[in-house]
């Protein structure tokens, strides 16, 4: 049953038996089960990851329901975190689900980050992904920065001594989101951008190269584009004086 849940993927050249072995003995952090996090979290689940932990403290909303998939209108005013787990094992019950019901900070971040291969983005304000950046760099924890807005949004793997980081390109590092019914966002970009992040995560599990190249991809035009970031010397996080004070 375990294999021919998975044998449509074992048969992609690409992961192939050595590839699915090690996306199944592999542990997730996924950070806010909004839009993409929740996105990103089922393909991760129904792909067969050993373990996955999701974080978030907020309660479903109505406004939620056109682009996060795993609520229901029942599902109104309960806790992201405990519907989510719930959907979560009825879809693979072959993976533990660990549901964490709080806001990622400095405070616990080293402690929930530390416990996954991978550290996926699912947040939406320059702040928390502040703390993912900078606390994913000091654990040398590998992890993929996802954003969408409106018809467009953004996939990077950042993986430490290996590629640039979110810093490097003058990411700001403080701020809060624009809500999703200010700015506007299509419910297409978002699962567009969570399957290129979840298929980035995968392809850094199974060791496959990536160079950290900012992903940029519009699901109204379509297009898609691929820019390189190189990794500045200087900057705060991961440059040359945060690499000589880490080490």
């Amino acid at each position: 049953m375990v294999l021919e849940k998975y044998l449509s993927q074992i048969a992609v050249k690409e992961i192939f038996p050595e590839g699915q072995k090690r996306i199944e003995s592999s542990s997730v952090v996924v950070i806010g089960m909004g839009g993409t996090g929740s996105s990103i979290a089922e393909i991760l689940v129904r792909m067969g990851v050993q373990k996955i932990t999701i974080v978030d403290n907020d309660t479903i909303e109505a406004s939620n329901l056109n682009r996060q998939s795993l609520y229901m209108e029942s599902d109104i005013g309960l806790k992201k975190v405990d519907v989510a787990k719930e959907q979560l094992v009825r879809m693979n019950e072959s993976v533990a689900v660990n549901a964490i019901d709080q806001k990622l900070n400095f405070l616990n971040a080293e402690e929930i980050l530390a416990g996954g291969d991978i550290i996926m983005d699912g947040t939406d304000n320059y702040s928390a992904r502040n703390v993912i950046n900078t606390t994913a760099f000091r654990l040398r924890k590998s992890w993929i920065f996802s954003a969408v807005e409106g018809t467009y949004g953004y996939v990077k793997a950042i993986i430490p001594g290996r590629t640039s980081c979110l810093s490097c390109f003058g990411y700001p590092d403080k701020g809060e989101a624009i809500s999703c019914t200010v700015q506007g966002v299509i419910p297409s970009a978002v699962k567009a951008i969570s399957s290129i992040a979840a298929t980035t995560a995968i392809k850094v599990l199974i060791k496959n190269e990536q160079n950290g190249d900012l992903i940029y991809f519009d699901s109204w035009k379509p297009s898609l584009e691929v820019m390189p970031i190189p990794k500045n010397e200087k900057c705060k996080v991961c440059g040359v004086v945060s690499e000589t004070q880490i080490s």
